[in-house]
């Protein structure tokens, strides 16, 4: 009886060995592959989600690419209008000058008397015959009084085709006068390549050479046919302001000029001062010649006052214009031999 009880009581025990939590190994082993199976999948989600996400930033930033993209096409396209509005500048400018020229020129004219309908077609008829703005700026005055004095002529002409006519016999006997009282003037502009250094009076090789080779031989050729015996150098600039704060002009002209100092020492700090420091360059140069050695050279400053027209600047015409920067030269005779000359004759 006591060998049965043990025998059960033994297979109980092994029985109860197998078991986990209640449960058999084989459901054990069940219940864990169930747990794995969720923990794949809540990581099999968490992985999905991000993976949606990173497609979704993506997409952002392609779209943002594109954006920008757009955006630097819309740039560059306003830049190249920019580009070609700046290129343009130049010439718009120059159009602006010519057009402000003019209009001086016309309120000139009508400041004489004349009317705006006497003025256009008056222009036209001198304009076509030959003449400048200048030429008709000035016979503005005598077409008013042949106007308003003089009995129009048989033949019905109008004031400015007598003044034509008048201007047409002048021209008939300019072959039979002697030259004019007034000699050339010799202009050396940088629209011809006669160039000064940016804010500087020294002179480039070739302007010292064409100085010497071409200029020199003018200047002398003048003086001998009209017998003079001064030779004036002026210095023009355009109406750039300068920005050197300092000019040691009062401290080095004399040395210059007197040949003791190079003209590149010279730093004025105005136009006026590198008019004149330009026309000193070129004058020391004139005089080092020999067939120039019987004439005064005197260099003179017209700063930015003076166009190229012999006319006063009104200040508006502020910018880089070639033409205004020159070097004139003009030859005339001594006033008398009791005059006090004005200016510096270089030794």
């Amino acid at each position: 009886m006591s060998t049965q009880g043990t025998s059960v009581s033994s297979e109980q025990r092994g029985y109860g060995r197998g078991l986990i939590l209640g449960l058999t190994m084989a459901e054990s082993m069940l219940l864990l592959v169930f747990c794995l199976l969720l923990a794949a999948g809540a990581i099999i989600a968490r992985e999905r989600s991000t993976s949606e996400h990173i497609k979704a930033d993506k997409l952002a930033v392609e779209v943002e690419l594109q954006k920008q993209e757009a955006s630097n096409a819309l740039l560059e396209e306003k830049l190249e209008v920019f580009r070609k509005t700046v290129a343009g500048s130049d010439g718009l400018e120059k159009e602006w000058r010519e057009l402000e020229l003019a209009k001086t020129k016309v309120d000139q004219i009508l400041e004489t008397g004349l009317t705006l309908e006497e003025v256009v077609p008056m222009a036209v008829r001198l304009r076509d015959s030959g003449l400048t703005a200048n030429d008709i700026e000035k016979l503005a005055p005598a077409i008013k009084v042949l106007r308003d004095k003089v009995v129009v002529s048989p033949s019905k002409q109008t004031p400015e085709e007598q003044l034509l006519e008048v201007i047409r016999k002048a021209k008939e006997s300019e072959g039979n006068a002697k030259p004019h009282e007034w000699p050339p003037i010799i202009s050396l502009s940088e629209t011809n390549g006669y160039f000064f250094k940016s804010g500087s009076a020294e002179l480039s090789p070739s302007f010292d050479a064409a100085l010497r080779e071409n200029t020199a031989g003018q200047i002398a050729d003048i003086a001998a046919k009209y017998a003079v015996d001064v030779v004036e150098v002026i210095g023009h600039t355009d109406e750039q302001k300068i920005s050197r704060l300092g000019s040691n002009l009062d401290a080095e002209l004399q040395d210059v000029l007197g040949g003791t100092a190079p003209v590149g020492v010279l730093h004025p700090a105005d136009n006026a001062g590198l008019g004149l420091a330009r026309a000193i360059a070129v004058a020391k140069v004139l005089k080092s010649v020999p067939a120039l050695q019987a004439v005064t050279i005197l260099p003179m400053s017209g700063a930015q006052l003076i166009l190229p027209d012999d006319t006063l600047t009104n200040g508006t015409q502020a910018g880089d214009v070639k033409s205004r920067r020159r070097i004139e030269i003009r030859v005339r005779k001594r006033n008398s031999p009791s005059t006090t000359e004005i200016g510096a004759k270089i030794q």
